[in-house]
């Protein structure tokens, strides 16, 4: 039957429009990922683009869009079509393996055959270390995938965040051993985040379903008070939320997050208008730059520290939300190779641990003691010596001892230098806290390839960056058995409970107003007392 002239020209059309868009010819291109040392197959992230410009991945892999660039996890092997011409492929396994950026020829039709093996420029599992973090929005199967493609140790499951997220897989307890690609996953499944105007709470180790109702007028204080209760991991998402302090002061957070999701791979989030939420009258505004949203994690925090608070460094990186791969934003804790996910969480909650979006971070005191420990001196001081080491895949930047908020010491490196180690002397007059910070510069993309992840004007968008760091969790130093406290830092905290005061009243549920002001005037009664020791 002869069709009408309009369907045969819509025919010709479409016809046209395929053998425009589609490759006239294709190669297919075959690739496994080796652990070079161990000679095995391992899970990893890839991104491969075609001569044409476009991501391709194969049927059925877990994705992850960052700009435009599309990456898949791989049990270790894969197959894909690609038009002929050169071809891009990125493949990367977390922090500590070297990252591979190659070229590939494709021909013009038949298999191509490589492998590639990834060498690790460090091991940290073999330095005494396993790693995590406290911020995925990922069901289950998909923490195990993107976990063992990152090398993580251990996956989270926020399986609440402000309702229920994911369902629950098949089995019992609250840690489920997931498996892909020859890995298993020990993975925490009925996490919480409470994310209003309080702040985001994380909660780790839930032992159950979450049950609290979907309130934004609801504090986070009853919500931190049924995980304490539970043994959960209070984490909070910065020191510049609104209610970590009356938290805090009733003992009730474990971990601020100083690696958190204003940084992501090769991009930063500028969030300069959460330097003072709670409107304190003389707060700095940090400028929105990567320098400037460091400068406000660690300054925030830095902050609570000075109040008397024992709190750990913290990382998450809000994979499910934002655009960036799990672990990106890591904690490194300090632990025995045969412990498991609940004694890794209990390390973190005692601060034995540090936190990296890239350069690993040592950090010892005087006999040999590390964050999270305590030295105990008696009244007189004298001099204390502690040790950096830093090692990185990318060039160093800055490496500093911060005492009790300020610079106390620096080592040098030199221009291009990827490891350091020295010591430094600080006097021991008064107690202190002493923490490590390193940044350093990712030099693995070119600037023509870095601008991509500058995303278009406006009041939430990212930027490309460079910057990397780590921070440990502190040490501390007592003499005469007095706990590290800055005075003004404790006026500061004053001035923050009043201010939180009048936002509580303001925004409370009726129900919560009275159980919150009576933590507020709990904590202005902690915070008065320890400033007596300064009169």
């Amino acid at each position: 039957m002869n069709s009408d002239p309009v369907t045969k020209t819509c025919l010709l059309l479409v016809a046209l429009l395929l053998f425009i868009t589609l490759p006239a010819c294709a190669g297919e291109l075959h690739l496994r990922v080796i652990d070079d040392l161990l000679g095995i197959q391992v899970p990893a992230r890839v991104l491969l683009r075609g001569s044409d410009g476009v991501c391709r991945v194969p049927e059925g892999a877990p994705l992850l869009k960052i700009a435009r660039d599309v990456w898949f996890t791989t049990e270790g092997s894969y197959r894909v079509d690609l038009p002929p011409g050169r071809a891009e492929v990125r493949i990367e396994r977390g922090k500590e393996y070297i990252r591979e950026k190659i070229y590939i020829d494709i021909p013009t039709e038949g298999i191509l055959w490589r492998e590639v093996r990834l060498k690790r420029w460090i091991d940290m599992r073999s330095a005494g270390y396993k790693s995590l973090e406290n911020h995925l929005h990922l069901a289950p199967d998909m923490v195990g995938a993107f976990c063992a493609a990152e090398d993580l140790d251990f996956g989270t499951v926020l399986q609440w965040w402000n309702r229920p997220m994911f369902g629950v897989p098949p089995g019992s307890g609250h840690i489920r051993k997931i498996a892909f690609g020859g890995v298993t996953v020990p993975t925490t499944i009925y996490d919480v985040e409470v994310e209003y105007e309080w702040g985001a709470i994380y909660m780790l180790g839930l032992p159950n379903p979450f049950p609290f109702l979907n309130d934004p007028l609801i504090p986070n204080l009853p919500a931190a008070r049924y995980g304490r209760q539970r043994g959960t991991l209070n984490c909070y998402q910065g020191g510049w939320s609104r209610e970590v302090l009356v938290d805090a002061l009733l003992d009730l957070v474990d971990v601020v997050n100083l690696c958190n999701n204003n940084f992501a791979m090769h991009r930063f989030q500028p969030r300069g208008i959460y330097s003072n939420l709670l409107e304190v009258e003389g707060f700095p505004i940090y400028p929105d730059t990567p320098e400037g949203m460091l400068r406000m994690n660690l300054e925030t925090y830095y902050r609570l520290l000075n109040c008397g608070l024992k709190l750990a460094a913290g990382a998450g990186s809000a994979t499910g939300v934002k655009a960036v791969p799990p672990g990106f934003n890591r904690a490194y804790v300090r632990c025995a190779a045969k412990e498991g996910m609940e004694e890794v969480l209990e390390h973190w909650r005692q601060g034995r641990n540090f936190v990296t979006n890239g350069p690993m971070l040592f950090f010892h005191g005087p006999g040999g003691i590390q964050p999270g420990d305590s030295l105990n001196l008696e009244k007189g001081g004298g001099t204390l010596e502690f040790e950096i080491e830093v090692i990185s895949d990318c060039p160093l930047g800055s490496v500093e001892l911060v005492v009790n908020g300020e610079v106390a010491g620096k080592l040098s490196p030199e221009p291009g230098q990827k490891r350091v180690k020295g010591k430094i002397i600080v006097p021991a007059k008064e107690s202190f806290w002493a923490c490590a910070l390193v940044t350093d510069r990712d030099t693995l993309l070119t600037e023509e390839e870095l601008v991509i992840y500058d995303e278009p004007p406006g009041r939430w968008a990212n930027r490309a960056n460079r910057l990397r760091f780590a921070h440990t969790s502190p040490i501390y130093v007592k003499i005469g058995g007095r706990i590290p406290l800055v005075e003004r830092s404790l006026r500061e905290g004053l001035s923050m409970l009043e201010a939180f005061e009048r936002f509580a009243i303001a925004k409370c549920s009726p129900d919560y107003l009275g159980e919150l002001l009576k933590a507020v005037e709990k904590g202005r009664e902690k915070i008065s007392a320890r400033l007596k020791e300064f009169r």
